[in-house]
């Protein structure tokens, strides 16, 4: 070999011996995985399940006429709005008043006569007491007095029915609300013994609502009355209670449906079509981590936690609750104060040597 071969190739071979701990030392960091780590911390989480929903009126009353008579004047019409006891309509009472009268002199008449025929007892007593008229003639006094009395309570009775019917001539609204229709003219007859008999008005209670919703039928063992129900339509909310259950599935929607009643102050209309949140669950103070965190494994859910001395973690099975807006409920496997991994948790193993970067928090 010449010498000048053999001066580069002692050249070369002193250059590698040269570069070989730089080289080593490079692979040393890049051993270590660069990540973030966040506390596992206490929080309270809902399980919210989110449904369709309508609308309907609680009180929606069709008022018929209870009393046989002509339509004399109509003073609301279809979209008014009504208060309760404001009258609606008026019948023709011009019969009913002659009924009345006509009651009213009938009991005057055997008021009279009853007064005639206490004075005839009372002669008769006498007469009797001085044996000048035989018993059967006190006894027919007697029958008159009780005769006379039984007929006073009777036509006192057909008086009351009367001015009752009088009463009813006057059509009120019995309650607030909005006229939905208005089914009659004026010079209408209406007759409530007829079978062709109809309504007069029909009256929505707008302010009174409930809101029927259609569960998924799998949830039915999980409902029950009390459930806080959030009702959402056009950006607008209203709180409220599940406040019933209806035992069998909708044949239509095959949904198991619950009515929540509720105050409309957002002047929805029944039959509107809303949306509604109802919570199935909630947990307070538990621990709960960034769902990010999570990392399914094929042995199931895992996080890595870091290990004391801050440089390496080691994979932790875990098992999860209810999850809400990216946070995950931890039911077994960690604890509050736990520090785990959130950015670079997908890259790493058991007992991997990681390199914790600017640290975050969980979002709330």
């Amino acid at each position: 070999m010449t010498p000048i071969p053999q001066m580069m190739l002692l050249l070369s071979l002193a250059g590698m011996a040269l570069t070989t701990p730089a080289l080593a030392a490079d692979s040393d960091t890049v051993r270590a995985t660069p990540v973030t780590t966040v506390p596992v911390e206490l929080g309270d989480v809902r399980e919210i399940i989110h449904v369709r929903a309508v609308i309907e009126a609680t009180n929606s009353p069709s008022l018929h006429s209870k009393v046989a008579a002509e339509v004399e004047a109509l003073l609301v019409d279809a979209g008014d709005p009504v208060k309760r006891g404001q009258v609606l309509a008026r019948l023709d009472d011009e019969g009913l008043r002659l009924d009345k009268e006509a009651a009213e002199a009938g009991i005057a008449r055997l008021k009279a006569a009853l007064a005639n025929q206490l004075l005839t007892l009372e002669r008769d007593r006498q007469l009797f007491k001085k044996k000048l008229i035989p018993d059967n003639k006190l006894d027919a006094s007697r029958t008159a007095v009780k005769e006379t009395r039984a007929s006073i309570v009777h036509a006192e009775a057909l008086f009351k029915k009367v001015e009752y019917q009088l009463s009813h001539t006057v059509i009120k609204a019995p309650t607030d609300g909005i006229v939905q229709a208005r089914l009659v003219s004026v010079g209408d007859y209406l007759n409530p013994m007829s079978p062709a008999s109809k309504p007069l008005f029909q009256i929505v209670d707008t302010q009174h609502l409930r809101a029927r919703l259609f569960f998924p039928d799998t949830l039915a063992e999980r409902l029950k009355p009390g459930l806080s129900v959030a009702l959402m339509h056009g950006g607008k909310r209203i709180d409220t209670q599940l406040t019933r259950l209806l035992p069998k599935i909708d044949d239509a929607s095959l949904a198991k449906v619950g009515l929540a009643d509720f105050d409309n102050r957002w002047h929805w209309p029944p039959g509107q079509r809303i949306s509604a949140d109802v919570v199935l669950a909630e947990h307070e103070g538990v621990p709960v981590v960034p769902e990010a965190a999570l990392v399914r494994r094929p042995t199931g859910l895992v996080v890595y936690q870091l290990d004391a001395d801050g440089k390496t973690v080691r994979q932790v099975a875990v098992n999860v609750g209810i999850r809400q807006d990216g946070r995950a409920e931890i039911v077994a496997g960690l604890q509050a104060g736990d520090r785990i991994v959130l950015d670079g948790a997908t890259y790493l193993s058991d007992g991997v040597e990681v390199s914790p970067a600017q640290t975050e928090e969980p979002s709330r």
